[in-house]
């Protein structure tokens, strides 16, 4: 790995900006498979050690969505661009960026972004200065603002002191952007007790509905009828298979969907693997004997559980092996102490019977006073980003603005 020459010295301290006395960080960037294998285990320890562990930001989500974006894309060219912020020599944070090249509106566009949309919350991978570094990162981008054209973050994940941060570096870099709240929030549910204790508070209705469900099973049970938490799903042979299996015959409104697993066997696979072995996921199955009719694939991040994707066996809808998985996974997410089931992004009505809160993710795009960075920016606004007034978190200059 190159270093750039960069020494970026953080803010100083700022009431505004709520940064600390001044500190140095040297910014290495990160462009090939080769460097970033160099830097695994110090961004395994950062992700490890998070205050809110993410496993959308760990170096195994990353990895394997790079080499599947850089091998499998076309017509766009895609390659890592990582931002490295070392201090005395040590790694203390991490900017997961990933550059693309393409045209969009008969122009060639460079643009930073998130590794990939699958991921539903996205954020930089940051040590126990989140203020400083955010300003280096932010620095840096404008240091180095002849290398891209846009920056387009999408499910940013940030308390309103991090929003601060972030408006707060921008501002001392001279970035214009723009902030938006995503359209879908993230539904999440309480886990205050057992499912037999949330269930009792939950309408007469919802509660029958679910005893009669309970009833239903407990009658299969002499046809070897159950239903697990896999903990270590990597070292089942043949779980993959079988989920991508049962998720090729998945419907919505009476349709097939698009498989997801399907799509990539290859790369959940490596993620199986590799996060699997570091304890991050689970997946809850409903099984006759062998025979697999229902699954929810949920990652472990610190004390909250994060339901990402689910399938069932249509065959067998009459036993409702998605909505039974959810009392297994509250009752086993109480009985270890995660406090917390979020659903994840998408405000559809199974989430919100059970919701009882929500957290927001923002959309941030950032350009450069270049014209052709500007002009792109006009362009990607007014086109493709589309933002809704009503969503609007905050706004500087327009991008047409002393041009």
């Amino acid at each position: 790995m190159q270093p750039d020459g960069y020494e970026i010295q953080a803010c100083p301290t700022s009431d505004s900006f709520g940064g600390k006395p001044a500190v140095p960080y040297s910014i290495d960037t990160c462009e090939s498979e080769a460097e970033l294998l160099g830097i695994e285990a110090d961004w395994n320890r950062l992700s490890e050690a998070a205050a809110f562990p993410n496993v959308f930001t760990t170096f195994a989500w990353f990895r394997t969505w790079a080499l599947e974006l850089v091998e499998t894309h076309q017509r766009r060219r895609f390659q890592p661009y990582v931002l490295v912020l070392r201090q005395d020599g040590k790694v203390t944070g991490i900017a997961p960026f990933m550059r693309v090249v393409t045209s969009q509106f008969g122009l060639r566009l460079r643009k930073l972004e998130f590794v990939t949309p699958y991921a539903d919350y996205n954020e930089l991978v940051l040590g126990a200065e989140p203020a400083d570094q955010t300003r280096a990162v932010i620095d840096l981008l404008a240091r180095k603002s002849k290398e891209w054209d846009i920056v387009d973050l999408r499910q940013l994940h940030a308390t309103p002191e991090g929003i601060r941060r972030i408006e707060g570096a921008l501002r001392l870099a001279g970035l214009a952007h723009r902030l938006y709240s995503e359209r879908d929030r993230c539904p999440y549910m309480t886990i205050d007790g057992p499912f037999s204790e949330i269930l009792n508070r939950r309408s007469s209705r919802t509660r029958g509905t679910f005893r009669r469900m309970e009833t239903r099973l407990k009658g299969m049970a002499a046809e070897d009828l159950r239903v697990r938490i896999v903990e270590r799903p990597h070292e089942e042979p043949g779980l993959l298979q079988k989920m991508i299996s049962i998720e090729a015959q998945k419907r919505v409104g009476g349709k097939l969907t698009s498989p997801f697993l399907g799509r990539y066997p290859e790369a959940f696979s490596s993620l199986f693997r590799t996060l699997g072995q570091r304890g991050w996921l689970a997946v809850g199955v409903m099984e006759m004997r062998e025979r697999l009719l229902g699954w929810e694939l949920v990652f472990r991040c610190g004390r909250k559980l994060w339901s990402y994707q689910g399938a069932y066996d249509h065959e067998f809808a009459r036993l409702s092996p998605g909505t039974m998985l959810l009392p297994a996974f509250i009752d086993y997410g109480f009985s270890r102490g995660f406090t917390e089931y979020d659903f994840l992004s998408g405000e559809e009505s199974y989430k919100l019977k059970w919701a009882t809160g929500f957290h927001r993710t923002y959309r941030l795009l950032l350009w450069n006073p270049r014209w052709i960075s500007t002009l792109c920016a006009f362009a990607y606004l007014k086109l493709q980003a589309r933002p809704q007034t009503q969503n609007q978190v905050t706004s500087m200059e327009d991008p047409m603005h002393g041009q």
